[in-house]
């Protein structure tokens, strides 16, 4: 392409290769060494939002973030070389779409063999170019309990949904106690 990018520890290490290396010749061509623009605004620091490394509660992680291309046997490749797999689940999308919900639940034999894979991936891994995004999994972490949390992180504090079977048991406690039912 005719150009690259090096980022150094320090500005004063930068400023020594730029002069250093300022019209230095590599493979017949004379370089023009620059200090980027978007190193220069140093008020912009990049604020990512780290990943959250809150208290381990278990041996299970929740792996988000995962391509759709992926499968449970390639997660599992990737987490098995810290130690004994217990469960790797890819929950799917409704029924007969055949798709994953795009995250994971891996469950290791032992916390410390959790805490190793976590420790070692939780800050850049990538699968097919996504970048994988992992969490402690709550011991009573299910789909439905994930839902809620990403319906809250989305919409806020708009009333929950409630489930079919909480609105029908609803429907027919109101049908017993109006007479409405007859046994």
């Amino acid at each position: 392409m005719g150009y690259g990018f090096l980022q150094y520890q320090t500005a004063e290490a930068a400023q020594k290769a730029l002069r250093q290396l300022q019209h230095c010749m590599v493979d017949d061509h004379q370089l023009e060494v620059k200090i980027s623009e978007r190193a220069t605004r140093t008020a912009e620091v990049s604020h990512k939002k780290k990943q959250a490394e809150n208290k381990q509660t278990g041996s299970k992680i929740l792996v988000r973030n995962v391509p759709f291309q992926a499968t449970v046997r390639e997660i599992r490749e990737l987490f098995c070389t810290f130690g004994e797999l217990k469960t790797v689940r890819l929950p799917k999308k409704a029924a007969g779409s055949g798709n994953h919900r795009g995250f994971a639940f891996v469950d290791f034999l032992t916390k410390q063999d959790a805490k190793k894979a976590f420790a070692a991936l939780c800050h850049s891994t990538h699968l097919y170019g996504r970048r994988l995004v992992l969490e402690w999994a709550d011991a009573e972490d299910t789909v439905e309990t994930l839902r809620q949390k990403t319906a809250e992180h989305f919409h806020g504090d708009l009333p929950k949904k409630r489930r079919k079977a909480d609105v029908m048991e609803g429907i027919l406690e109101s049908m017993e106690t109006d007479g409405g039912v007859e046994d």
